[in-house]
């Protein structure tokens, strides 16, 4: 009996160190985790942004991804995209984030959700500040709304998504993990 109780309490502690049992988000998986390079794949190269896997700073795994940005590019960040689908029957997005700027940095989470790239008016723009150390940014998909019609974000359709900084005064460096889409309760 005694071995048995060890042995459940060992497989409780795995599936909690796993991520599969649902918390305060309900289900989630895991849509970056930047342990290899092939998370890279969905990344589009843009001028005045340079990112790489990292060892620092990892919240999910072993590793992170390091992202720097300069001027004088008006949106430098990453870009995500290929994620048609994904995020199906989502309800929030999270983000564990890295400051070691020592100040906040205020950066824009934008998601499209229709082909091409949309106006300003039809997307989601949503801004975050990211105090210095470490941050898990949360967004409730339910509650986005597109900055000019506002139109309810439609999970379903999202085609790609962004992480920038507008118009950056200075370099910035950042460290990006384990994004997440969660299902909710």
């Amino acid at each position: 009996m005694r071995a048995l109780r060890l042995l459940m309490t060992t497989a409780m502690f795995s599936l909690a160190l796993s991520g599969v049992c649902s918390g305060q988000y309900g289900a989630c998986r895991t849509a970056f985790d930047f342990e290899t390079a092939a998370d890279l794949s969905n990344l589009v190269y843009q001028c005045h942004t340079w990112f790489q896997l990292s060892d620092r700073h990892a919240t999910k795994g072993k590793k992170s991804l390091k992202v720097e940005l300069y001027p004088p590019a008006e949106y430098p960040g990453l870009k995500f995209v290929g994620l048609k689908g994904q995020w199906k029957g989502a309800r929030y997005l999270l983000l564990d984030i890295f400051n070691p700027m020592g100040k906040d940095l205020t950066m824009t989470i934008r998601i499209d959700d229709r082909p091409g790239h949309p106006p300003y008016e039809d997307r989601v723009n949503h801004r975050v500040v990211l105090k210095p150390g470490q941050n898990t940014v949360v967004l409730d998909l339910a509650k986005l709304r597109t900055s000019g019609t506002d139109r309810a974000l439609e999970p379903e359709n999202v085609h790609r998504f962004l992480l920038f900084a507008n118009r950056p005064k200075g370099p910035i460096t950042i460290f990006v993990d384990n994004i997440r889409l969660c299902k909710g309760k």
